[in-house]
C-alpha cells in the first residue's frame, strides 16, 4: 500500500526574529490582560508581520511551528502501519483474526494520516483567506476575534496541540483548550439590509396611494419583517442587529454595553430590533411625499395656478432678499422735511423693478409710488379708469395698491420703513390685464 500520507507538505524555513516574541510567548503573557488588550496586542503582530512582508505572508501547509509535532506524530504512527502491512502482506489466511486486525490498524492509521493532512490543509486556507478578507460579522465574540487575529499573525501555531485522530486543538485566549474543526468565522450579511431598503422603497411608494395610512399597511410589513428574522436565523438576526449602532445607541438596554453580553443574551436585541425595523418604516413613510388630489380645473386655471405660485414665491424671495439687513430697511428725516419722492424709490427700485418688469404687467399700467395722505407715509398706487358716481363720467384715480413705506415718528425726526409686498393687494391688476384668472 502506497504510504502518500507522508508528503504532507514541504518544510517551511520562517523562524521568529530576534528579539520578537513568539506567539506563544506574547500568549502566555497577555493570559491575564483583557480580551481587548490581548485583540490590540495580536492586531500590532499582524501589522508588523504585513510590514515586513509586503509582496504577502507565505503560508506553508507545515508551519516551523508545528513541523517537530507533526514529524513526531508521523515518526510514533509510522511503525504501527509499517508493522500492519508487514502482517498483510506475510501471506496468512485473509480470513483470520491477525490478517483482519492488521487490516483495521491500516485503515486507522491511514484516517488519522487523512485527517492530519486534511486538517493541516483546512488550517492554511483559513490563515490565507483571513489575511486576504479580515472581515467578520458584528456578532463575533472577542473570544473568537483574538483567536481570528491570532490565525492572522500565526501565534495561534504555538498554542496548538496535534490530537490522537490527527486533528487539531488549540488554547483560546482565556486558557480553554477547543477544537480547530469547531473554529470559524462568520462574515457579515447583507441581506438584512438589503431587504429594509426594499421596504423603504415600497413604503414611500405606498404613501403617495390615495387614502395610504401606515396602520393600513402596518400588518403587511410586520409579516415580511417577521420572515426576514426567520430567514436570517438567531445568528444572522443577531449579525443585522449589531452591525446597526444608531439602533444600539437609541435603546437604554444596549448603548455603550458590551457586545459580548448581547452576543450571549441575544433574543432581547433581536425581538427589539424587529421594532425598531418597524419603527423605521412607519418614520419613512411620514417623510414620504403623499398622494394630492389631481387638478380638475381647465387648463387656463391650472397655468394661472402655476402662475400664482411661481409669483408668490418670487416675491417672498424679494421680501427677504431685502429685509436681510434691519438697519437699511427705512428712511431717516426730518420731521419738518419728510424724504424726498426720489430717495424713496431710489430705496424701492427693486421692488419696483419686481412689480414693473417681473409680474407680466404691461407697461402701459400707470404704477407709481407716491405721498400717502392717509398714513403719512407712502403708497403704492395704479391710475384706473371709473365712472364717477355723481356725474357718470369718466375719470382718471389714484387707486391704492398698498403701503410702500411706512413712517413712524421718533424723538429727533421721522423714519420711513419698508413694507414687504403681499401678492394678494395685486391680484385685482393680474386679473384685469389677464395674466392670472
Amino acid at each position: 500500500m502506497a504510504i502518500d500520507f507522508y508528503k504532507l507538505g514541504r518544510a517551511s524555513g520562517a523562524t521568529t526574529p530576534k528579539g520578537q516574541q513568539s506567539g506563544f510567548e506574547s500568549l502566555v503573557s497577555s493570559a491575564t490582560k483583557p480580551l481587548e488588550d490581548m485583540i490590540k496586542t495580536s492586531k500590532v503582530a499582524t501589522a508588523a508581520l504585513s510590514a515586513a512582508m509586503p509582496a504577502g505572508v507565505p503560508i506553508d501547509k507545515v508551519p516551523e511551528q508545528l513541523r517537530g509535532k507533526v514529524s513526531k506524530y508521523l515518526a510514533d504512527n509510522k511503525k504501527e502501519y509499517t508493522d500492519a502491512a508487514k502482517v498483510v502482506t506475510s501471506g496468512i489466511n485473509p480470513n483470520s483474526k491477525r490478517y483482519r486486525d492488521a487490516i483495521e490498524t491500516m485503515n486507522r492509521v491511514g484516517s488519522k494520516f487523512e485527517n492530519l493532512s486534511n486538517t493541516l490543509e483546512d488550517i492554511a486556507v483559513k490563515r490565507k483567506s483571513a489575511l486576504d478578507d479580515p472581515s467578520f460579522s458584528p456578532a463575533t465574540s472577542k473570544l473568537d476575534q483574538l483567536t481570528f487575529e491570532n490565525l492572522k499573525n500565526g501565534s495561534i501555531y504555538d498554542s496548538m496541540n496535534l490530537n490522537e485522530d490527527g486533528t487539531f486543538s488549540y488554547q483560546d485566549g482565556q486558557g480553554g483548550t477547543k477544537q480547530w474543526k469547531d473554529f470559524a468565522i462568520t462574515k457579515q450579511g447583507f441581506t438584512g439590509q438589503q431587504t429594509f431598503i426594499g421596504l423603504v422603497e415600497d413604503v414611500k411608494k405606498q404613501a403617495k396611494e390615495e387614502g395610504a395610512t401606515f396602520e393600513n399597511l402596518r400588518g403587511g410589513y410586520q409579516v415580511t419583517i417577521n420572515s426576514l428574522f426567520d430567514k436570517l436565523g438567531p445568528k444572522g438576526s443577531l449579525d443585522y442587529a449589531l452591525a446597526d449602532d444608531e439602533f444600539l445607541n437609541s435603546d437604554p438596554r444596549f448603548k455603550d454595553k458590551d457586545k459580548d453580553e448581547l452576543i450571549k443574551n441575544p433574543n432581547d436585541v433581536i425581538q427589539a430590533y424587529k421594532e425598531y425595523n418597524m419603527s423605521q418604516l412607519k418614520a419613512e413613510f411620514s417623510k414620504a411625499p403623499k398622494y394630492k388630489e389631481p387638478f380638475k380645473g381647465t387648463a387656463g386655471a391650472y397655468d394661472s395656478m402655476q402662475t400664482v405660485n411661481r409669483l408668490t414665491g418670487e416675491m417672498n424671495k424679494l421680501n427677504k432678499q431685502e429685509n436681510i439687513d434691519p438697519s437699511g430697511l427705512g428712511i431717516r428725516g426730518d420731521k419738518s422735511a419728510p424724504a424726498p419722492i426720489t430717495q424713496v424709490r431710489n430705496h424701492l427700485k427693486n421692488d419696483l423693478t419686481f412689480i414693473k418688469n417681473q409680474m407680466g404687467i404691461p407697461k402701459s399700467a400707470q404704477i407709481f409710488i407716491g405721498p400717502d395722505p392717509q398714513t403719512g407715509g407712502y403708497s403704492y398706487y395704479i391710475k384706473k379708469n371709473q365712472l364717477n358716481p355723481n356725474t357718470n363720467e369718466k375719470e382718471v384715480v389714484d387707486h391704492k395698491i398698498q403701503d410702500a413705506m411706512t413712517r413712524s415718528d421718533r424723538l429727533g425726526g421721522t423714519q420711513f420703513t419698508r413694507e414687504p409686498l403681499q401678492f394678494d393687494n395685486f391680484r385685482f391688476i393680474l386679473r384685469e390685464y389677464g395674466i392670472i384668472k
